[in-house]
């Protein structure tokens, strides 16, 4: 019974989501928690198997592989304000260009974990819970820390 509960769920959430977010698209048994907010904006393409924890961020383009975890805070973000122009208020400033988070397949991304624009993070990579992640991460990689760090990878 709560399988059913929570996947009707996940899919009202989805339809939710959907509605604002036009440029969304997500494959076969996708599971998203509450409070989640993903950019209209931003182009996002999501593969088979993916489960979004509660209060997910996700506003930055990005692609996302098939069996791909976040757990609950995670954020993609980008398009960061310029700053060099020390003659123009930030907030007036403009955006930089939006660089495409790339996500490979068997990705766990831990809680509260942040991945900046243009990063890539190669199959079956983990990002430790709070890492802030600024550079690309290896196939089977773990990393952590703020910025994240290689840890070690995983075993087989």
């Amino acid at each position: 019974m709560f399988s059913i509960l929570r996947k009707f769920l996940g899919t009202l959430r989805l339809a939710s989501i959907k509605l604002r977010a036009k440029q969304l698209s997500v494959g076969a048994d996708f599971f998203c928690g509450r409070g989640c907010f993903v950019s209209r904006k931003n182009v996002i393409k999501i593969g088979d198997s993916f489960y979004m924890g509660n209060y997910c961020h996700l506003s930055a383009n990005a692609v996302i592989g098939n069996d791909v975890l976040f757990a609950s805070f995670v954020s993609l973000v980008g398009g960061d304000h310029k700053i060099d122009n020390i003659d123009v208020p930030i907030r007036l400033s403009g955006r930089d260009e939006f660089k495409t988070i790339t996500i490979g397949d068997n990705v766990w991304i831990g809680h509260g974990a942040i991945v900046m624009h243009g990063i890539n993070i190669e199959t079956g990579a983990v990002i430790a819970s709070g890492a802030v992640v600024t550079k690309d991460v290896p196939a089977n990689a773990i990393v952590g820390g703020n910025p994240a760090k290689f840890i070690r990878y995983r075993k087989t």
